[in-house]
């Protein structure tokens, strides 16, 4: 196949052309996707411009679709999409994103939960291991509202988790990253949660769209046969697991879930993350995913290159080992002004991301 450069671009000619951004920011900070800092989600931008390039009037599947950056940006051009994915506390995020909600009764629910929060008896004490990068202030608030939080509805929730991870962020003195934790910053500075969660919510309330053509499921991608009918998909696009095992429980994500009582353990035996089985976990979700698309469906993975035990593993080789479809076209780019060109700059390393493409329609 004839290969050429375009910019820090590399593409392979196939049929069907899916083009990629030449992106300044990875994030757009005027959005949703703030609202949780979720590890490895796909850049927003990139899904919005993406999603674009897509005929509205079919069904797009996520098949890891973590908190819904690609649900929400086919909802906004219009399209009816299913999002699946193995973390609970991803699908809630999801679905706080894209379930249809009225603004009012979402400010006056949150106000009448603070209000009792507030004037509870002494609330159950934070986790042990959580508790030690919080304020004890913050810690007994953070704790109040979790005792009334079975009231709320799915974007609270998100929001209520956003703001966990911003209050901790905050008790460290804001010398944490937006999306990774650090060491225990003492004094450790008292954060009004009451004040974060309000702030929280209000951001990010005007992005919600709503409406009934997005659903979530809380379900394994390896199944996903079991879960969606087959043949019944127009369009697959997704950013599938890192396959350096990622931990998606992790960093924010393991302060939340030991704060609400998930067992983060249980939730990780269901995550394609271990890179010793990695291979024959997802060439099994690609088979998968391979049955509830249709015969014309377009199929589209957004991947990259990982350092694996000092050697580098370029993604679009991997995937297109085990995929069961052929011949896709490939855009490569790569890494730069992210948090990936800045660890290459520090490990030597050039590590590129690439977008596969297989049309089925032309035989993939």
């Amino acid at each position: 196949m004839h290969e050429f450069e375009v910019g820090t671009e590399k593409t392979t000619s196939s049929q069907t052309r899916i083009s990629l951004p030449r992106l300044r920011q990875v994030s757009n900070p005027k959005s949703i996707h703030g609202i949780y800092p979720y590890r490895g989600k796909i850049s927003a931008l990139d899904a919005a411009h993406v999603v674009a390039q897509l005929p509205p009037e079919d069904v797009l599947l996520d098949p890891f679709c973590g908190t819904g950056t690609i649900l929400y940006e086919a909802q906004l051009r219009g399209m009816k999409a299913i999002g699946v994915d193995n973390n609970p506390l991803a699908c809630t995020i999801a679905r706080g994103k894209t379930a249809p909600l009225v603004p009012e009764d979402v400010l006056e629910c949150l106000q009448a939960a603070l209000r009792r929060a507030k004037s509870m008896a002494t609330p159950p004490s934070m986790p042990d291991w959580p508790a030690r990068y919080f304020h004890p202030t913050t810690a007994e608030q953070t704790m109040r509202v979790l005792q009334v939080a079975p009231i709320f509805n799915n974007y609270l929730l998100s929001a209520f988790y956003g703001a966990i991870c911003v209050a901790a962020r905050g008790c460290n003195n804001w010398l944490w990253t937006s999306n990774s934790i650090g060491r225990i910053n003492r004094p450790l500075r008292k954060i009004d949660f009451y004040k974060t969660l309000e702030r929280k919510v209000a951001k990010h309330l005007a992005y919600v769209r709503g409406g009934s053509g997005v659903q979530v499921i809380l379900g394994d991608t390896r199944k996903i046969h079991e879960l969606i009918p087959e043949r019944s998909v127009g369009f697959v696009y997704t950013s599938p697991p890192y396959f350096d095992a990622l931990d998606y429980t992790g960093y924010y994500t393991r302060l939340v879930m030991e704060i609400i009582g998930i067992d983060r353990s249980e939730v990780r035996k269901g995550l394609i993350q271990r890179y010793s089985s990695y291979r024959r976990d997802m060439k099994q979700a690609l088979r998968a995913i391979d049955r509830v698309a249709r015969d014309d469906a377009l199929i589209i993975f957004v991947v990259g290159d990982k350092k694996v035990h000092g050697r580098l593993i370029r993604g679009a080789d991997f995937f297109m080992d085990i995929a069961p479809w052929n011949d896709p076209y490939v855009v490569e780019r790569v890494y730069s002004s992210t948090a990936s060109g800045i660890w290459d700059q520090i490990n030597g390393t050039r590590r590129r991301e690439q977008i596969l493409v297989w049309d089925r329609s032309q035989g993939a």
